[in-house]
């Protein structure tokens, strides 16, 4: 796991900052004047400080105007702030908008040319990439920090390290030599990091120039617009006119009038101006950071986060394990087999759940989409956990073609493998796959370094309506994964990731209770002609006999786990509950899909009857609920139990006047 400290820096175009974050979120910070330069300021702090820097990140202002040719500063750095003629505007180019109320880099470029010659082969840079290159020897620079600007070469995204703190860089810096240094980020971006802002949010940066913008969305008409790259959201807004030598009237009302173009009534804001708790008041924002937002956030983008792998981009890898581990501060990747669905995701950037009790939506975006056609083996080395939730029919495969990558990551140590499938012993069954696979030397790594557990989805997640994006997720306000403990090999900590001992109890409850619930309703649902899960659970004689099945079921668990039996109650009441929920528009066909390995041994309704004819309990609710499941398409069981009285019994049901 990840740990040391980041270092953050902002060179603005008042004062430099430089920032420590550690692991669990603490900070300090040392600021100094930028007309004293940066690194000899930044050494002297470091080294009355005892850190551990692992990672840094650099941001500054911009755009300006910096060529590097032949290993060196060609001619002279043109800052943002430096009077334009208009004889130099030249158009922006790339997906950007910006608005043409100040230069961008391409004026600046020509400002550069018109003072020194064509660039030629020099390499036109931002100056937060300046001191990169200054502390690592290598010349790279983001598409995004270029404004209006499209480089051919040395290209890399923002959170993506370019290189490494050399010697010289070291000595200059105090930093020690072999650090690794991201590309980083414009000023305004970073301050957007530093707020902590998702999509949706508008936010005021208070600094030496204001911006009012909002996270995410589609270019607004008049206003700069950044597009989406890499981890970093898209970006609407404008700058104001005025600065610190302006009034405060003067800049309320330039802040005000630019807030009232975004839809929320909701400002967060941060930066220097921010600290004065006044013109928080004055402005209804919600303070977030003060002057160390730009400095913060550039060390949030740059902090070597945890990593996990996600196998399975449905709607409970995407709309819940994603959500999960976005939540808690971990970056993770997706596989997946179906290519239609990685190219828009890959498209799109990302997606939206939308909680169905509180309606809140929530952006999650992964580092890296992924085909399973792709080369594994450099996306499951990098992993910190990995996960999935693909079908319990795709584990065979799955533990097949994941062997070899998964055992190359095991020689560098132990990992944990998650399974979110409905699946009666999933573990048992990929164990056994791998093992089948394995070379004697693959056995012994994944004994005794893979912890393969077990999870219970008690999430419902749902397709999106019509008017919804077609990758978004509606998802249940639930927010646990409980999971088998005893199984794993390593301590990582996740919140709602719940480690449970003797887990397998836990999933049988699960399977017994919830499932089996859900299977009665759908079945029966099906059968009397429903297309809604909601809208069979809601009629009275399906309700009725589901919940009958659920107490036999019940019943049966409590004689063989010892659970306690008003809690056991409550469970199946709970279930009930949740598919008579109306906002969760949940299709019977999505649940009564594979029929035949839900008619399985161990499964929801065939598993609670034998469980309840060995404790000599009555069962007759679910064997109705098993005669259901026989006239879906395609089913069958491999059991044989007497069927006729259950037949008839479900005949006499379908025939009642509710149904």
């Amino acid at each position: 796991m990840p740990g040391g400290q980041t270092l953050g820096i902002d060179v603005g175009s008042t004062a430099t900052k430089a920032l420590l974050l550690n692991t669990d979120s603490t900070w300090e910070m040392h600021q100094w004047p930028s007309t004293e330069g940066l690194w000899g300021n930044l050494r002297k702090w470091l080294e009355s400080k005892k850190t551990r820097v692992e990672r840094v990140g650099i941001t500054a202002h911009g755009p300006s105007a910096i060529v590097i040719r032949d290993h060196e500063v060609c001619g002279r750095i043109i800052p943002w702030h430096e009077p334009l003629s208009e004889k130099f505007e030249r158009p922006t180019e790339g997906l950007h908008q910006l608005a043409q109320t100040r230069a961008w880099v391409p004026s600046r470029i020509a400002q550069w040319e018109s003072e020194y010659g064509p660039i030629e082969d020099g390499v036109v840079i931002q100056l937060k990439d300046l001191y990169n290159w200054e502390l690592t020897g290598n010349i790279a620079r983001d598409s995004r920090s270029m404004r209006g600007y499209i480089p051919q070469s040395h290209l890399y995204h923002p959170g993506e390290v370019m290189g490494l703190v050399s010697k010289e860089g070291s000595e200059m810096s105090g930093i020690p030599e072999g650090v690794e240094v991201i590309c980083g980020c414009d000023d305004l971006t970073a301050g957007v990091l530093g707020l902590g802002a998702k999509e949706g949010v508008v936010f005021n940066l208070a600094n030496t120039s204001e911006h009012v913008g909002m996270v995410g969305g589609e270019p607004i008409p008049g206003l700069s617009w950044l597009p989406p790259l890499g981890s970093l959201p898209a970006l609407s807004y404008n700058a104001t006119s005025s600065g610190f030598d302006s009034n405060h009237d003067e800049r309320d009302n330039q802040v005000n009038n630019l807030r009232k173009i975004f839809p929320s009534e909701e400002m967060w804001i941060g930066g220097g101006f921010a600290m004065e708790e006044t013109l928080v008041e004055r402005r209804n924002a919600i303070f977030k950071a003060g002057s160390e937002v730009s400095a913060l956030g550039i060390a949030k983008l740059a902090q070597l986060k945890p990593h996990a792998v996600i196998f399975g981009a449905g709607k409970v890898g995407r709309g819940f394990l994603a959500q999960l581990l976005s939540q808690a501060g971990w970056t993770f990747s997706l596989v997946d087999t179906h290519l239609q669905s990685i190219q828009a995701l890959q498209q799109h950037g990302g997606w939206n759940t939308f909680n169905l009790s509180t309606e809140e939506t929530d952006w999650i975006q992964a580092e890296g989409v992924f085909h399973t056609s792709e080369n594994l083996e450099p996306i499951i080395s990098r992993a910190d956990l990995i996960l999935t939730s693909m079908g319990a029919t795709q584990l065979q495969s799955w533990a097949e073609y994941i062997l070899a990558p998964l055992c190359k990551r095991l020689e560098t140590g132990a990992i944990d493998l998650i399974l979110a499938e409905n699946h009666p012993r999933p573990a048992l069954a990929v164990r056994q796959a791998l093992m089948q696979y394995a070379s004697n030397q693959q056995s012994s790594l994944i004994s005794e370094r893979l912890g393969i557990a077990q999870a219970q989805v008690l999430r419902s997640c749902i397709e999106p309506t019509d008017t919804q994006h077609p990758l978004t997720i509606q998802i249940q306000d639930h927010w646990i994964l409980p999971l088998d403990g005893d199984a794993l090999k390593t301590d990582f900590s996740i919140q709602g990731f719940q480690k449970m001992p003797d887990f397998e109890r836990e999933l049988t409850r699960k399977l017994f209770t919830y499932n089996c619930v859900n299977a009665m309703v759908c079945y029966l649902g099906y059968l009397a002609g429903y297309e809604w899960l909601a809208d069979a659970a809601n009629d009275s004689r399906i309700s009725s006999i589901a919940l009958q099945a659920g107490q036999e079921s019940s019943a049966a668990l409590v004689a063989a786990f010892g659970f306690e039996p008003t809690e056991q109650k409550e469970w199946c009441e709970r279930a009930l509950s949740k598919y008579q929920d109306r906002t969760i528009r949940d299709p019977i066909e999505r649940n009564t899909r594979d029929p035949v390995r839900k008619l399985g041994r161990f499964e929801r309704l065939l598993g609670p009857i034998h469980l309840c004819k060995e404790h000599g309990l009555p069962h007759e609710s679910l064997m109705i609920g098993v005669a259901a499941a026989l006239q879906y398409p395609g089913a069958k069981m491999d059991e044989s139990l007497p069927m006729g009285e259950a037949n008839t019994k479900l005949q006499s049901l379908l025939a009642s006047e509710s149904i």
